[in-house]
């Protein structure tokens, strides 16, 4: 038994629970998916709209688009967002991330 092995550093499942401590991940979190999308077109939307409908969490860049089509893209999103009765956090400009019912997003 080396040193490290006393502190659990050459332990993979202690090593697991340290990590997932340090990053406020519960298991009822972890089983929540995330879906990351960086629209080019309006072609784009339903493939968000499909993750929110399947339960996912995603994360929206919106810097690839133009200023207008960001904000069409926004409002639809927003749009779908509030009919799944879900919710919408703005993470910087131009990146949202969106959730479905029953995953709550906090600052």
């Amino acid at each position: 038994m080396g040193m490290f092995d006393i502190f659990g550093r050459n332990n993979p499942e202690a090593n697991e629970r340290n990590e997932r401590n340090d990053l406020n991940v519960t298991e009822e979190n972890n089983k929540q998916p995330l879906a990351i999308f960086k629209p080019t077109s309006y072609n784009d939307i339903a493939k968000i709209i499909d993750a929110l409908k399947e339960g996912k969490s995603t994360v929206v860049h919106l810097n690839e688009l133009k200023q207008e089509t960001a904000l069409r893209v926004l409002d639809i999103v927003s749009g779908a967002v509030y009919a799944l009765n879900g919710g919408v956090y703005e993470m910087e400009k131009n990146v949202y991330m969106f959730s479905p019912t029953g995953v709550e997003i906090s600052k």
